[in-house]
């Protein structure tokens, strides 16, 4: 189709290309039929003649039209259109998201879509196929150090022993809490979600903490070479103060021959109080951790390792186990590649008042839950909330 003025920019190379702007937050679309909205889905990467891609996409749509009422909807009075609920055609989301002059139909669209297209960027990262795998390799790191006494008590123990008040591994998050997450980054789809795999210390106080961070280096459970710095967030202890201060000790300084008054002052003289930065806008200022994004370099078996293997066994099975050399099983499994890829997982230090905000208070994760529910609600329902501007 012809273009009269081909330097009369539509919003998304103005916003999105050239402005930085995430593409679910543009003013719906501009897909006035049914084969542009073929088109525009064959090149975002669906073919919808294709049966196997079609349902694909149609169980995207029932998993957002899911994830809408359960967790969006459930604090308004606003219900789907019924024409949308019983949608028989994922390119007419596409159409009615065009609308011009906007319609509360194409408001709707737009939201189902706007979940969709985030949906599908969980769905297809190829690192969450290989979560369990991933849990198990870097869990291994941190639970050789870990030791739990019969009285219930925690302690890292190495080449030297720490406290712990408690210790945590989280498993990975639910696809729900995924998207959330997703729909609340500004960046959106180009938001890598770190706390996938996370490991959680807790110690009794500030100097603990810096006790089980410098276990945790001293043990290589993880290296200062591969933690990325733009997502450090230090909200316990003043670094110059600590260097001051280490700086002035004795070489035969022991941490044991401080009295518990002498902890105290000590720790509230090394606390951060200045310029407690945060990169996370839905966290309380009450919320006090040593957080860190460490990359591991996870090693896989290759897809083919699985396969060959899974041949050696039924070789072996049918009692023909000289068919393995005549088909050189054993060198074609040794001849694999491994499947390696760095990948980040998050290591939080608590001392036990932060540990104790996390739980109850505005610093708790059900009230930090609720503010990030509250702005992705905002942004999915532009148009459709009462005062707000369209979509």
């Amino acid at each position: 189709m012809p273009y009269k003025n081909l330097l009369k920019f539509p919003p998304e190379i103005t916003h999105v290309v050239l402005g930085g702007h995430a593409f679910i937050d543009q003013e719906g679309l501009d897909i006035t039929s049914r084969d542009l909205a073929h088109t525009f889905a064959l090149n975002y990467g669906f073919d919808i003649n294709l049966p196997n891609q079609r349902s694909q996409v149609m169980k995207t749509f029932q998993d957002a039209m899911t994830f809408l009422q359960t967790n969006i909807l459930e604090e308004t009075n606003l219900k789907i259109p019924e024409k949308i609920v019983k949608l028989q055609d994922p390119l007419d989301l596409l159409i009615w998201a065009s609308a011009s002059p906007r319609t509360k139909m194409a408001e709707w669209s737009c939201a189902i879509l706007r979940i969709m297209h985030t949906l599908l960027y969980i769905d297809n990262n190829i690192f969450l196929r290989f979560l369990p795998e991933i849990q198990r390799h870097v869990f291994a790191r941190y639970d050789r150090y870990i030791a739990q006494r019969r009285d219930g008590r925690w302690f890292l123990e190495g080449n030297y022993q720490v406290p712990l008040l408690d210790f945590r591994q989280k498993e990975g998050k639910n696809r729900d809490s995924m998207l959330l997450k997703l729909l609340h980054k500004p960046e959106n789809v180009t938001e890598t979600i770190y706390d996938n795999i996370g490991i959680r210390f807790v110690a009794e106080d500030l100097l603990d903490v810096l006790l089980v961070l410098r276990f945790l280096i001293d043990h290589n459970v993880f290296q200062a070479t591969h933690i990325k710095p733009s997502r450090t967030r230090n909200l316990i202890v003043d670094p110059v103060l600590l260097e001051e201060w280490v700086d002035s000790l004795p070489d035969n300084f022991s941490i044991n021959s401080l009295s518990p008054p002498e902890r105290i002052e000590l720790s509230e003289k090394l606390a951060q109080r200045i310029g407690r930065p945060s990169v996370n806008p839905f966290s309380s200022r009450d919320y006090s951790a040593m957080q860190l994004t460490v990359n591991t370099l996870v090693r896989l078996p290759g897809p083919g390792i699985m396969a060959l293997e899974k041949i050696q066994q039924i070789i072996n099975d049918s009692g023909k186990p000289e068919m393995l050399d005549q088909f050189h099983v054993s060198e074609l499994i040794r001849d694999q590649e491994e499947f390696t890829f760095f990948f980040a997982h998050e290591v939080q230090i608590l001392e036990k008042t932060g540990f104790d905000n996390s739980r109850l208070g505005p610093a708790s994760h059900t009230e930090y839950k609720l503010r990030q529910r509250k702005v992705v609600r905002k942004r999915l329902l532009r148009g459709l909330l009462s005062q707000e501007a369209t979509c």
